[in-house]
């Protein structure tokens, strides 16, 4: 059992916490609150299992993802663990929604562009979660940035078999952008 100290929290969304993982500071461990454990986090579940599809479809580029390294048992209850994003500086990346704040979305359309591409070319679907919270700008140096999806991966519909057929996920995806981008992007 992996011991989470609250000196090692992060941050927290509506059904999960994130710790920095006691052993190697570039994991986080993700763990589902308490008051939620009833119904054993449906949305960790998914995603885990999203994480596995793509570890066993061979996926080699996560630039865009964090990488999954496994399910674990904490004091904290179920969760499962993450690459922690962090900028070049060795310092963690902050939210996308941060930076849009700050500097408005037309700094970022390049990486808006490679970043759906990414999800285009690998047909990985993504959530209504997906948001600019969900959402860390990577710094990789002063004027490199890469967008990193860290809540809202996997797909909530319940008829989730044309996503196996890459003509059919490609269309859910730029269904899903568009959404995004109308929502969050649009001012």
């Amino acid at each position: 059992m992996l011991i989470l100290e609250d000196k090692d929290f992060i941050a927290k969304g509506s059904e999960r916490a994130c710790y920095l993982h006691p052993k190697d500071n570039n994991k986080t461990v993700k763990v589902t609150y308490e008051n939620n454990k009833r119904e054993k986090n449906k949305q960790s579940q998914k995603e885990i299992s999203y994480y596995k599809q793509l570890q066993k479809k061979g996926l080699k580029n996560w630039k865009h993802l964090p990488q999954y390294f496994g399910e674990v048992k904490t004091n904290k209850g179920h969760g499962f663990i993450i690459e922690l994003i962090k900028d070049y500086d060795g310092q963690v990346s902050k939210s996308f929604a941060y930076y849009l704040k700050e500097n408005g979305v037309e700094k970022y359309k390049k990486e808006l562009e490679k970043y759906k591409q990414y999800f285009i070319d690998n047909c990985i679907i993504f959530n209504y979660g997906m948001m600019p919270k969900n959402i860390l700008l990577r710094k990789n140096s002063e004027i490199d940035f890469d967008l990193v999806l860290i809540d809202g991966l996997g797909d909530v519909s319940h008829f989730t078999l044309p996503n196996k057929i890459p003509y059919f996920a490609r269309r859910r995806i730029n269904r899903r952008w568009d959404k995004f981008v109308n929502k969050y992007l649009k001012k």
